[in-house]
């Protein structure tokens, strides 16, 4: 009689949990709205230039200690012991201090990005919670978490438009 009872009462309590279920749920992929908003793409835009700017004078860097180290290679045989050693240690405090500055600068724009990417991370989430409260929003996921669900609860694009106009 009790095991009766009990299963009664978790099947009418089940039951009645369900009735209440009208929570609503939407996803959204914020990696679309940082890369495809206008704010993102000029943001990004303006990091990769500047890092291309720093790549092209590293590679200029490069192939100046490769040629120095071809000049060092065909003097080897008309240079003293001493001459030689001393161009080889001057060419390897060069060639580390041109890896520190190669680490530096992806460091340097690494950080920026990410800094850049923050930024947006976080205005995206006062819009976000905005968003749902207006539309009555109980739970806003990212896609990527999401094996499969409606498209109809994809808001990426209603949250990409009001970033854009939001976010300068």
């Amino acid at each position: 009689m009790r095991k009766t009872l009990g299963i009664s009462f978790f099947i009418f309590f089940s039951f009645f949990h369900l009735s209440f279920a009208d929570e609503k749920i939407a996803f959204i992929d914020v990696d679309k709205i940082i890369n495809l908003s206008d704010f993102g793409k000029k943001s990004y835009k303006k990091i990769d230039e500047g890092y291309e700017k720093e790549k092209k004078k590293l590679l200029k860097i490069e192939k100046d200690l490769v040629a120095k180290e071809q000049d060092i290679l065909k003097q080897k045989n008309i240079l003293n012991e001493e001459e030689l050693n001393s161009k080889i240690e001057n060419l390897k405090k060069e060639i580390n201090d041109f890896k520190l500055k190669r680490n530096s600068t992806n460091e340097k724009f690494a950080k920026l990005k990410l800094d850049k990417t923050n930024e947006m991370v976080q205005s995206l989430n006062k819009i976000l919670s905005k968003y749902a409260e207006e539309n009555n929003i109980s739970l806003v996921m990212q896609k990527k978490y999401i094996v499969i669900g409606k498209t109809g609860l994809d808001i990426t694009d209603n949250v990409l438009k009001i970033f854009n106009k939001e976010v300068k």
